[in-house]
């Protein structure tokens, strides 16, 4: 096992966060989480198992880990461009921070099944949620292998939904993250903004797509598995574990 602190989470969200990587299911975790207990004093975590891995899963619930997701990698492979010309929407890459500032608007409103924001025992949830998932986006507009695009009302010039991804390779990307203003959900822009994003992608070479999925956002994996034919490629439980100050 790993143990690693997460550097960013840890500074977004003013507590030492920790990340528990390649979890074995014969580990003392007991003595190891004495270990790093000393060390970074953390609040909070974290860590991500493969679903079928169950030894692993029981040795960390044993040590006062608690399910606080299910997550799945899907993937797909990008073949006919989708027609959007119709639409009046029109797909911007986000070059300005005035852009920015109009994606982190609805960034602030539309994330409510996170595992920040549904847990029982994290009080500030909600509010740790907003500020991580704004840093997210804020990394993807800084970083030069991702990219932010915004999804805009032709009449109005409203920023009405977003995406982010990030280039792996020649052609394959990873799909970070995306949402719809509250006031446009249930319109059907949401197939929309991913048509327009796959469009993107393959016009850079891009033929294979990944992304990552919480279990508990049916639209969404409606959406992927049965509207787009996204395959299931593994599931994961993250387990989290809470310490006091």
């Amino acid at each position: 096992m790993n143990v690693v602190k997460n550097e960013f989470e840890s500074k977004i969200l003013r507590r030492t966060v920790l990340d528990l990587e390649d979890v074995r299911g014969d580990e003392d975790v007991k003595a190891i989480e004495q270990d790093y207990v000393e060390r970074f004093a953390p609040s909070y975590v974290a860590c991500k198992v493969p679903l079928e891995d169950v030894r692993s899963i029981h040795l960390l619930e044993d040590a006062g880990f608690n399910l606080i997701e299910i997550q799945y990698r899907l993937t797909l492979k990008l073949r006919k461009p989708h027609d959007t010309a119709s639409t009046p929407y029109k797909f911007c890459l986000v070059e300005t921070e005035g852009d920015l500032a109009d994606v982190l608007g609805v960034v602030a409103k539309t994330f409510i099944d996170d595992r920040f924001y549904i847990d029982p025992h994290l009080p500030d949830g909600e509010e740790l949620s907003a500020a991580r998932y704004a840093a997210f986006v804020r990394g993807s507009f800084e970083r030069p292998d991702e990219r932010v695009y915004r999804m805009i009302n032709s009449v109005s010039g409203e920023t009405v939904a977003f995406k982010t991804h990030r280039i792996l390779g020649r052609a394959e990307a990873m799909l970070l993250l995306g949402g719809v203003h509250p006031d446009y959900k249930k319109t059907g822009i949401a197939p929309l903004n991913e048509y327009f994003e796959f469009n993107e992608l393959q016009s850079n070479g891009i033929k294979q797509i990944t992304t990552h999925v919480s279990a508990r956002n049916y639209p969404i994996i409606n959406l992927e598995v049965r509207g787009f034919r996204f395959r299931v490629r593994r599931g994961f439980a993250v387990l989290r574990k809470l310490y006091k100050p």
